[in-house]
């Protein structure tokens, strides 16, 4: 008898002492992706001949008890090509009351010239409210996205991936087209998180 209980005694010891090494349980809400963001890529026909000044962007003073829109439109005519024209459409909406009443403030936001990807200025992270993004690129390669993983994301610097709530993100293989509506953008809260503004589709 006081062998078997020698013997639970040891075995207990030893799972006391696993339990004790094993990692932290990370809650979903805590857990982040980190890694080199599998972007969707766009042509490389649209960089062609830009100078290193030149850059896909718009802007707008806004002040901050009225809100308003940033748009981008690009078109740029490809006659003959597999994928037809490359067009965008993108506004980023901010709302009324985002920061003080009677500051002004030049929001821009411009395209990557390499991914679908957009850095929008200044950070949505320093205001108190969130912004709204909608979206809509044509004329791109969209045969290697995967359904399952094509998302419209926020990257900070450090390459912490973070979802956004949004309407509907679609990929219209036919059209050669992706589009998110409605992607709120939302303040963080954990300053640990670098305040970096891009934002894009995953494929």
């Amino acid at each position: 008898m006081k062998i078997l209980l020698a013997l639970a005694a040891f075995f207990l010891l030893i799972i006391s002492g696993c339990i004790d090494n094993s990692p932290d349980i990370v809650s979903p809400e805590q857990n982040s992706q980190f890694g080199s963001p599998n972007w969707v890529e766009l042509p490389a026909d649209i960089s062609q001949g830009m100078s290193i000044e030149t850059q896909y962007s718009a802007s707008k003073l806004i002040k901050g008890k009225k809100g308003g829109d940033v748009k981008l439109e690009i078109d740029i005519k490809r006659p003959g090509h597999q994928f037809g024209d490359f067009k965008v459409k993108a506004k980023v909406k901010v709302k009324k009351h985002s920061f003080p009443d009677e500051v002004e403030r030049l929001f821009t936001i411009t395209l990557d010239t390499e991914n679908a990807v957009f850095n929008i200025t200044p950070s949505p992270h320093t205001l108190s409210e969130y912004i709204e993004v909608e979206c809509k690129i044509e004329g791109i390669d969209v045969s290697g996205i995967d359904p399952e993983t094509f998302d419209f994301v926020y990257v900070a610097d450090n390459n912490e991936i973070l979802e956004t709530d949004k309407d509907e993100i679609k990929v219209d293989y036919n059209k050669h087209k992706i589009e998110v509506k409605k992607a709120k953008i939302h303040p963080i809260t954990n300053m640990a998180t670098p305040p970096g503004s891009r934002y894009g589709w995953v494929r």
